[in-house]
């Protein structure tokens, strides 16, 4: 039996922004999702935040592998992934289980059953990275099942693989922090994406953060991102670039450990997200309430809800102000130690 876990991510600056061009930093949190793993005559697959489990052979396994990658070529062809989405949703993604699985298992060369046991402690749909961990933990798992020592880039490059059947044209940057741990320096670009560990000059663990699930977004990630786009662009780009440019202060900032300033660029973006119609209600009501007392809060990856990270020196105090709103706090350090067997 082996048991292999990786952490879920959180957007410290430089969403949004991220879509044009400029650097973004996302850190590895904190909360994990475990992989356990034991032989077994046929696939058992379980995981704890679902009912069902799902049992399989490795036949069933491979061919849900061949359906997907033949099924996401012809949507990438259209431009258009509802069909693959919805084929990996069925069963409790039970095809995405499947397909998953035989990717890994042909790759490994993996010729008999296990029981696949998933314990997660990321929230599933809450922004936080929850199947990007989960395609690591699971490549991480399979391959010391199987005897292979995989580096690390191997490891996010079969992950990458793997979220292509989640998200279709994934970005490449959620599953980098459950990769690599740490900071992560993100930026788009052709031909490869600019992924940077920034564990040399930022080595340490951020303390005193806190993550706080607003509601469930009323749109997702694309619709607010085309959102966006629709903004005229002299009203748009100066926003998007000052974006940028504080997301590179940021890094210098969390370097020399300093705090009061991380708390200015946190608020100054929230106030520029916000400007960019990707803020809601119950965001503004928590953002205003922790700068009140002294403190920091933006929301984190696309929003219109979901999760919004927070920060004060006084991890009490900023606590029982969020709890005072309605909310629980979820207390969690950032920049934490990537994939790794338990």
């Amino acid at each position: 039996m082996i048991t292999v876990s990786a952490p879920g991510k959180v957007h410290l600056i430089g969403e949004h922004a991220v879509v044009y061009g400029e650097p973004a930093i996302i850190a590895a949190i904190g909360k994990r999702t475990f992989v356990t793993l034991e032989k077994s005559p046929s696939f058992v697959y379980k995981d704890g935040r679902f009912d069902e489990a799902t049992e399989f052979s490795l036949e069933e396994a491979f061919e849900k592998a061949g359906e997907a990658k033949k099924l996401w070529q012809e949507c990438f062809e259209k431009k258009d992934f509802s069909q693959l989405f919805a084929f990996v949703k069925k069963d409790y993604y039970g095809n995405y289980r499947k397909a998953a699985v035989g990717l890994l298992a042909k790759k490994f060369g993996i010729d008999h059953g296990l029981k696949i046991h998933i314990h997660s402690e990321i929230p599933a749909g809450s922004g936080l990275g929850s199947s990007a961990s989960l395609a690591v933990a699971l490549t991480k798992g399979l391959a010391e099942f199987a005897g292979k020592r995989l580096s690390l880039e191997e490891i996010y490059n079969t992950a990458f693989e793997l979220e292509h059947f989640i998200h279709g044209t994934p970005s490449g940057g959620d599953h980098s922090p459950p990769c690599y741990g740490g900071l992560i320096w993100f930026q788009r670009s052709q031909p490869r994406n600019i992924i940077k560990s920034l564990k040399q000059e930022i080595p340490y663990q951020l303390e005193n953060f806190v993550l706080v699930y607003t509601k469930e977004p009323e749109k997702n990630t694309g619709e607010l991102v085309q959102a966006v786009r629709n903004l005229p662009e002299d009203y748009r780009n100066p926003r998007i670039k000052e974006i940028g440019l504080m997301t590179e202060e940021m890094k210098g900032a969390l370097i020399r450990k300093d705090f009061f300033k991380v708390k200015e660029l946190m608020n100054k973006t929230q106030r520029i997200l916000a400007e960019l119609g990707v803020s809601v209600p119950e965001i503004d009501e928590i953002h205003e309430a922790v700068k009140a007392i002294g403190g920091a809060a933006k929301l984190s990856g696309a929003g219109g809800g979901g999760v919004m990270i927070c920060y004060h020196e006084d991890n009490e105090k900023l606590n029982e102000t969020i709890r005072s709103l309605g909310y629980e706090p979820l207390e969690t350090d950032l920049g934490v130690e990537g994939v790794r067997v338990e």
